[in-house]
């Protein structure tokens, strides 16, 4: 593989795209602007600290230029605007001391989400960086930005959210819960309240400088970006943008991978075993990869758990331990099943015993073995320990042959993250060895289902099927307390709606026909530590959960009335409204709590990204 596949695959997209010539038999694109040379220097810096990184890690020298050029249209458009917008956005605290700009705070650029199609919008046009040692203090004490609501159901695995102030366009900052890592985006359009159900701020255009008038609302806030990519498109007579015949895998395996992702656990993990040992193609299991395993490449040895370029260095490994097996026939040749059964655990529906073991993990015995967790890090937001119950969380245990470590095995766990299957830590054991004694003692049996919890649901239940199937808009504001407030957390967006009969409305307005109330809207995913999924039958229409800590004192918010008396643990239920567009419409978050005559909606709010 090549040094520019490699980069293009890590730092340019997280897909497969076509392999890249040896420079010397290199036929240049047509390329009017968007070159390394046109780059600001705090830019170029940001590409030859990348570069450096990967030297250290595949031994191999690349030519910053050269690579940078090669990247597709929509990487380097993605990566030029939001690190301008970076560079031209300074900090300031509260009492008016200079913190420097927001490009200073981060160390390395890991990679660039440019255009993937398919994608909702949360995962296209953005940057992944990895942060300099005291940047999310910066963030908390400057006063350009503002730490909003934490991000639950969009930019999974990157909770705590710091939003620019002054309007659109602003920079959004999300980052993980090490501290180290964030994703970084430009809104360009308005997240206000209702207008993000069916607007364009959660598709891919909220974020894409070439979409629209992006381009001028971007040097109205920050002058000096060239729209270099507009000539491009001109000479190609408005053909589609290059990297639309390159990004992205073959034609229909990129949607059969996420078929796979999307169904039974045990065919994912075949699949991902598969592409590895007999494809040879472990840059396509990166995607599989989520952030919160990336600590655990502390199990490859002589690698700190929080290091630069985790992705790249998983690459490395997985390419490393496949060399070593030569040629491969199939999976069953060289994989075999290891008995690690966790406390409390029980076996798992999978058709490939023979080739691993799979056990569904309690939530607390799955926290337990967290690399996150496991080694102690030191963590902007604490991973507080689950309860004995279970989460649709997978553990697969199975010992591959190497030579070279021949009674190693590898322990994964999987999860739903963001909707589709990634293993989210795992554990490179070198002996076989049983779970570790203190993972006994750590977990723990939790208390029984609350009966609050079935109250909710069944409240809910009648408040969305007199609202959506009956269509009855007072009938549904019955359902909220007298003094239910919008809870959305930009001022502008609670303006536009002054009572919960407006509100419920407004949405009623908005909503397909339908004679199932799966048919008019839908459940997403939860990604929040302090958000809890409770099942129930219309698990696909809506998601009930249980909220905790911060995230149920924002969800509350300030305003909302003293009868709802909240005390450690709320219930709130989330949907989306189906859209026949195939659009990725805002989720609307409904907060209960228990008064006088029964559960009553007490908060209402429109989660934007």
């Amino acid at each position: 593989m090549t040094s520019a596949r490699i980069f293009t695959l890590v730092f340019g997209v997280t897909l497969l795209v076509a392999d890249l010539q040896p420079a010397a038999a290199q036929t240049q694109p047509i390329t009017v602007g968007g070159t390394y040379a046109q780059l600001l220097p705090e830019q170029q810096l940001l590409v030859h600290r990348w570069v450096s990184e990967y030297k250290s890690i595949f031994k191999r020298t690349i030519n910053p230029a050269q690579i940078y050029n090669n990247l597709p249209l929509s990487a380097r458009t993605t990566f030029q605007a939001v690190t301008h917008a970076l560079a031209n956005s300074t900090l300031t605290s509260k009492d008016g001391k200079h913190l420097g700009r927001a490009i200073d705070l981060i160390d390395v650029v890991e990679r660039v989400s440019g255009q993937v199609p398919e994608t909702r919008g949360d995962r296209q046009f953005r940057i992944y960086v990895y942060l300099k040692p005291g940047a999310v203090n910066k963030l908390y004490a400057a006063k350009e930005f503002e730490r909003s609501h934490d991000n639950t159901v969009y930019h999974i695995g990157y909770p705590i959210n710091f939003r620019q102030q002054g309007g659109v366009p602003s920079v959004q900052i999300s980052v993980a819960r090490t501290g180290r890592r964030a994703d970084i985006d430009v809104d360009y359009r308005s997240s206000a309240g209702l207008k993000a159900l069916v607007s364009g701020h959660l598709t891919s255009a909220n974020s894409d400088v070439r979409a629209g008038n992006n381009g001028l609302v971007h040097n109205h806030r920050w002058s000096g970006l060239s729209n270099w990519w507009h000539d491009l498109m001109a000479v190609l007579v408005e053909k589609p943008a290059p990297e639309e015949s390159v990004d992205g895998l073959a034609p229909g395996a990129e949607l059969e991978r996420r078929r796979i992702a999307h169904g039974p656990i045990d065919e994912a993990i075949y699949s991902y075993l598969t592409d590895w040992l007999v494809k040879n193609s472990p840059e396509e299991l990166l995607p599989l990869f989520s952030i919160k395993s990336y600590p655990c490449i502390a199990e490859f040895g002589g690698t700190n758990p929080d290091a630069k370029l985790a992705l790249a260095r998983i690459l490395r490994r997985l390419q490393d331990r496949r060399s070593a097996l030569g040629k491969v026939s199939s999976v069953e040749s060289v994989v075999h099943p290891i008995s690690y059964r966790l406390p409390g655990s029980r076996p798992a529906p999978n058709r490939y015993e023979k080739v691993f073991a799979l056990q569904e993990a309690p939530l607390d015995a799955a926290w337990a073995i967290d690399c996150r967790v496991r080694y102690r890090l030191d963590l902007v937001e604490s991973i507080p320990r689950p309860s004995h119950q279970f989460g649709n969380v997978f553990v697969a245990s199975m010992r591959i042959d190497d030579p070279k470590e021949p009674s190693s095995f590898l322990v994964q766990t999987w999860a739903q993250d963001g909707g589709e299957w990634r293993i989210v830590s795992f554990d490179i054991k070198r002996k076989h060895l049983s779970p570790p004694v203190e993972l006994l003692s750590e977990t723990q049996a939790g208390p029984p289902p609350q009966s609050d919890a079935a109250a909710v649901l069944e409240a809910a239940g009648r408040l969305f099927e007199t609202w959506f199937i009956k269509k009855q808009p007072a009938g549904a504001v019955a359902y909220f307390h007298p003094q239910a407030v919008n809870c959305t957390p930009a001022p502008e967006a609670r303006a536009q709606s002054t009572s919960s009969a407006d509100f419920v409305t407004a949405i009623l307005s908005t909503a397909v026909a339908d004679s199932r109330i799966e048919g008019v809207i839908t459940a997403p995913e939860a990604g929040h530590h302090e958000m809890k999924p409770i099942p129930h039958a219309h698990s696909g229409a809506f998601l009930l959960a249980e909220l905790r800590g911060n995230l149920l004192h924002s969800t509350i918010c300030s305003a909302a009335p003293a009868q709802g008396k909240l005390r450690s643990v709320g219930y709130a239920t989330i949907f989306r409204l189906v859209q026949p567009s195939g659009s990725d419409p805002a989720p609307i978050t409904l907060l209960w709590a228990k008064s006088a005559d029964g559960w009553r909606v007490i908060s209402y709010s429109v989660v934007s990204d």
